[in-house]
């Protein structure tokens, strides 16, 4: 149907939006004009700016989960498929493609205060550890570790993921 060709178009020029201005800088009108059409066709397939974001952070998680789990599906289980995860996470190509740093934080910042956002931020960030558990699961250096011991590596390797985003960021360190 149209809409599935309309709501990703929709979205991919939001994207383009926030990316170029940020989230709260974003607005229908802005994304109508990117698109070249009346903001009652953006209004005709999403009821508000806020139900774009939560779509929009849905799909831009999903491309990302999907582009690591791409990045190590090919290889044999074991671990030359973490360190393809790792080094996948920490490259700076696709990451920065999907999302500039101040959108992100700018999600990151409306899962705090949103409860709807704040879901969503949860379920998706669940599934990446899920994801990352796996990973270190398969490796043969944490053959037979507890659950726990799995979470706390996944916590911790993500917890360096976010960290090296923000550094990224901010080379000289100051927040």
């Amino acid at each position: 149907s149209i809409d599935n060709i309309r709501k990703p178009q929709i979205l991919e020029h939001f994207r383009q939006v926030v990316n170029a201005e940020g989230i709260h800088k974003a607005s229908v009108a802005k994304i109508a004009k990117n698109m070249g059409v009346s903001p009652n066709l953006v209004l005709h397939y999403f009821e508000s700016k806020e139900a774009m974001v939560i779509a929009l952070f849905n799909v831009i998680m999903d491309q990302y989960t999907g582009y690591l789990s791409e990045s190590v599906s090919k290889l044999p289980k074991g671990p030359q498929r973490l360190k393809a995860l790792i080094k996948t996470m920490f490259g700076l190509g696709k990451n920065r493609e999907l999302l500039s740093e101040k959108s992100y934080y700018a999600f990151y910042y409306l899962s705090l205060v949103d409860d709807q956002m704040k879901l969503r931020f949860n379920q998706k960030y669940e599934q990446l550890t899920d994801m990352v558990i796996r990973e270190i699961e398969s490796s043969a250096h944490f053959k037979g570790a507890s659950p726990v011991e799995l979470a706390k590596q996944a916590e911790l390797l993500l917890s360096l993921f976010e960290g090296f985003t923000v550094s990224y960021s901010n080379p000289m360190g100051a927040c």
